[in-house]
């Protein structure tokens, strides 16, 4: 799939490349979209093993929800680069919809960061955590697809925690709201 697209990649030739039958791939996936759940549901797991445990210590240091957010997307853009361009490329495509599939242990725990900075008064209450967090959502993957179409050519991580900072600077409570 990485050198030559995810449509132009038989079963055959997965199967033939993990060097196991046609009938034990399809043992383990419906079919090749199958694949993509699998590596959204690790992508998940990542979330729940490193990322979650990691901002709860931050949040019981007393770290602010902003900082955390920007650790979230920190892990988000390194996650992205561990799994490499011509993975992350084949993945970002109108195909995909795992993309805004609601529910999503990843999205529950950035908006329970959300949450937890709006009680504080670190964020404006005029977007819910709910929508906040699919705001987010929908820039990280325009920088991720924007990182595949300059193909891999600047820092993913860089890039990622600048436009975070500038969308967490918006969700900021304004003076005059805080009076």
């Amino acid at each position: 799939m990485e050198k030559q697209g995810f449509s132009n990649t038989t079963i055959e030739q997965i199967a033939t490349k993990a060097g196991v039958s046609i009938g034990t791939f399809y043992h383990y996936f419906k079919s090749k979209e199958d694949i993509f759940y699998d590596i959204f549901k690790k992508a998940d797991e990542y979330f729940e093993s490193i990322v979650a445990p990691a901002l709860y210590s931050a949040d019981a240091a007393g770290l602010s929800a902003f900082e955390q957010v920007i650790t979230y997307f920190r892990y988000y853009a390194h996650y992205n680069l561990n799994r490499g361009f011509p993975n992350i490329n084949q993945l970002y495509n109108t195909k995909n919809k795992i993309f805004v599939k609601k529910g999503r242990f990843m999205q529950e725990l950035l908006r329970q960061v959300l949450a937890r900075g709006e009680e504080r008064g670190e964020f404006s209450r005029e977007l819910s955590p709910e929508d906040a967090t699919d705001y987010m959502f929908v820039v990280a993957r325009g920088i991720v697809y924007d990182w595949c179409t300059h193909e891999g050519a600047y820092d993913l991580e860089q890039k990622m925690e600048s436009y975070m900072r500038i969308l967490l600077r918006i969700m900021e409570p304004r003076a005059s709201a805080a009076k």
